[in-house]
């Protein structure tokens, strides 16, 4: 079991290595490090830098003790404004270090003392502006911590006319959502967010700004991303299909896609997003028809040299797939060919790798024509580099097998043809390199291939009969 200690206890230890053993604060901070870790202690929640022989005191607890005084005084100079928002900075600044001074943070009040400060200064833009930039740095990776009124002063922060309030506002509303299901369900069930976004997309102020854009998007993949393992199971497919269906969240981001064409930090955000709300059948079918795929494969061809369009583009083919329309549409746009040239030219990269063998998989799937179409385009040779490529990469190495059992398993005549390319050595090596190698998909590839595969049962019975 891990050992903890809290911030007093370090501290602590840290003053009395400077006073009992005259260390600078350098080497005593350094000693009490050592001290605690031969202990089994573990430190990453604690403050272990930013001691001071001269300082007893923590530069974010120094500031909230600031705003803490601040607060406790009605009138409201313009020295005092200065000051609140230099402390304000300081705290955010802090916060943006690591989680431990977050954790520091929060055990002195922060996130009341900021809610307080946003109250007390309402027609103050720039301390509330400041306000919340310290809010999203304290909430990164620590969502538990947003009471239901914070949670309701950003959803009525989303009605302000200042786009870096929105901004900020946004980046709050990401970080209370991921990893907290109890936050998501609040936002969309009490505060109606889904309604908010299609507002922040449709309204021509808002939808013309990029930042607002890329902030909505991510917002929306954190929302329905089922990352809580507190909860038996999330809402995030409801969530999805609110956004998507409800709240004509569509139509609205693939309109998005053709005024952006020529950002590229927007449409690397549009495309995963649009894949994430892809959950249902008619959801895949309604982007083709909205030009989502025949975008896709302008920009595969146009832009196929950016690694991070690439990914996403085939992370949304992937999705799209999921339909089985989608997958005989995809060769009439020439997508076969612009997906393997694209896989060719960033094989070397892992993310993309795995990507684009998983899009070519899902594209395979109960599809013996598009299997042809890979083949024939050179996909075998090219699966083969990447095995090579990326010999440790468990999940790469998943993606090929799944993708080349996808190709034969209805069109068998194709299994010579990987067989030649070396798909029988290159997969054995990779069951036998490591424990962690994908065995059930690899086994399954060397199966469909015609190979001599010794499968193993799992679960053998003892030869008794099972009384009811």
């Amino acid at each position: 079991m891990v050992k903890i200690i809290s911030q007093e206890t370090f501290d602590a230890v840290v003053k009395e290595n400077i006073e009992e053993f005259g260390l600078d604060a350098e080497e005593a901070t350094k000693d009490a490090v050592e001290q605690f870790k031969a202990q089994g202690v573990s430190l990453s929640n604690i403050v272990t830098s930013g001691h001071r022989k001269d300082d007893k005191s923590h530069l974010v607890i120094k500031a909230l003790e600031s705003i803490d005084k601040i607060l406790q005084v009605e009138s409201s100079q313009d020295d005092t404004e200065n000051e609140m928002m230099k402390s304000l900075k300081d705290v955010e600044d802090e916060c943006n270090i690591d989680l431990a001074r977050r954790i520091l943070a929060e055990n002195n009040q922060a996130f009341s003392k900021i809610m307080r400060c946003i109250k007390r200064f309402p027609n103050n833009q720039e301390v509330k502006l400041q306000s919340l930039k310290s809010m999203a740095a304290l909430t990164q990776g620590y969502p538990d911590i947003v009471t239901v009124e914070g949670l309701a002063l950003t959803c009525d922060m989303l009605e302000q006319e200042c786009f870096e309030t929105i901004s900020v506002v946004l980046s709050i509303m990401r970080n209370c959502c991921k990893m907290h299901e109890k936050n998501r369900e609040a936002f969309m069930t009490d505060f109606h967010l889904a309604s908010k976004l299609r507002r922040l997309l449709e309204t021509s102020s808002t939808r013309t700004h990029s930042v607002i854009v890329v902030r909505c998007c991510q917002l929306i993949r954190t929302i329905v991303s089922d990352d809580d393992v507190r909860v038996e199971f999330g809402r995030t497919h409801e969530y999805a299909c609110m956004i998507a269906k409800q709240e004509n969240g569509l139509e609205l981001l693939t309109s998005l896609l053709t005024e952006y064409e020529d950002d590229h930090e927007v449409i690397s955000e549009l495309l995963p997003t649009l894949s994430r709300l892809a959950v249902r059948n008619e959801f895949c079918q309604q982007i083709v028809e909205f030009g989502g795929l025949k975008f896709v494969s302008n920009i595969l061809f146009r832009f196929y040299e950016d690694k991070e369009l690439v990914e996403s583009s085939l992370s949304l083919i992937k999705a799209l797939a999921g339909n089985d329309d989608v997958k005989n549409a995809i060769s009439k746009v020439d997508g076969i060919q612009l997906i393997t040239a694209a896989l060719d030219r960033h094989k070397a990269i892992a993310s993309v790798a795995d990507m684009g063998c998983a899009a070519v998989g899902a594209l395979c799937l109960r599809t013996p024509d598009n299997s042809a179409g890979f083949v024939a385009s050179g996909i075998a040779p090219l699966m083969m580099d990447v095995l090579k490529i990326h010999k440790l990469k468990v999940a790469v190495q998943r993606q090929v097998s799944m993708a080349i059992r996808n190709i034969v398993s209805r069109r068998r005549d194709l299994s010579v043809i990987f067989l030649e390319a070396g798909a029988e050595e290159l997969l054995r090596d990779a069951l036998k390199r490591s424990q962690r190698a994908p065995a059930n998909e690899i086994k399954a590839a060397l199966r469909d291939l015609g190979c001599e595969v010794q499968l193993e049962e799992q679960w053998t019975g003892k030869g008794v009969s099972v009384t009811n």
